[in-house]
């Protein structure tokens, strides 16, 4: 019935560059794609069981401080949590497509795009700041100064070319590893034990020699 609005959000998955998405956003984007097409939408709790249940995603639930899930029935939306997603920030269970792998140079790009966001919501904040209130600016510049200084750790941690190196150096080790168990799996070559030599000629040499010595 909803094979559509499952198919809709696999392709939102693999176009989207953070691999690992919030379930709200993509219900949001097919939702969006739903009303183009006019194929019927599930509410969000009814999408979120259906990509748990589908062989092509792979889940990530929300969990709180204590490893708990989140008691949701007791969450509202707020203005604030608006702006957030708006901002593109998105809280709640996680999906991924279980055909894209969490490489190195995958997970870098993600932590950098989110650095990245995290700093334009912040700068977008500081050109919103009310007008005379000195504290808030001194909060404001302080966290900017912070996490810009994140941005440059991570984008030098993180870089492309030692994320790649890293990837290079994993599938390297993971070779060895197969190799190695491929050849404790082989089974052991079993020594043929030695021939028993005939004694046909020894005792017929014998007989013979006993011979001689009576004639």
């Amino acid at each position: 019935m909803y094979e559509r609005c499952l198919n809709e959000a696999e392709r939102i998955l693999a176009s989207d560059k953070d691999v690992i998405v919030a379930v709200k956003k993509v219900w949001a984007e097919v939702d969006k794609q739903g009303r183009k097409q006019g194929f019927e939408m599930p509410p969000l709790a009814d999408f979120t069981a259906l990509l748990e249940g589908d062989s092509r995603f792979e889940f990530i639930p929300s969990l709180d401080e204590n490893g708990e899930p989140p008691d949701m029935s007791v969450r509202e939306d707020s203005p604030q949590e608006e702006e957030l997603e708006n901002l593109g920030f998105y809280s709640g269970d996680r999906v991924k497509l279980k055909s894209v792998e969490l490489t190195p140079e995958v997970i870098g790009n993600l932590i950098r795009r989110k650095v990245d966001m995290t700093m334009d919501a912040l700068t977008r904040a500081w050109e919103r700041r009310p007008e005379g209130d000195q504290e808030t600016e001194d909060q404001l510049l302080d966290i900017l100064a912070k996490t810009q200084k994140l941005q440059r750790e991570v984008k030098t941690t993180f870089s492309n070319d030692k994320m790649k190196r890293l990837e290079i150096a994993l599938q390297s080790t993971g070779k060895k590893k197969l190799k190695a168990k491929s050849k404790a799996k082989r089974p052991k070559k079993k020594t043929q034990p030695a021939p028993k030599k005939s004694r046909t000629k020894k005792t017929t040499t014998r007989a013979r020699v006993k011979k001689t010595r009576r004639t």
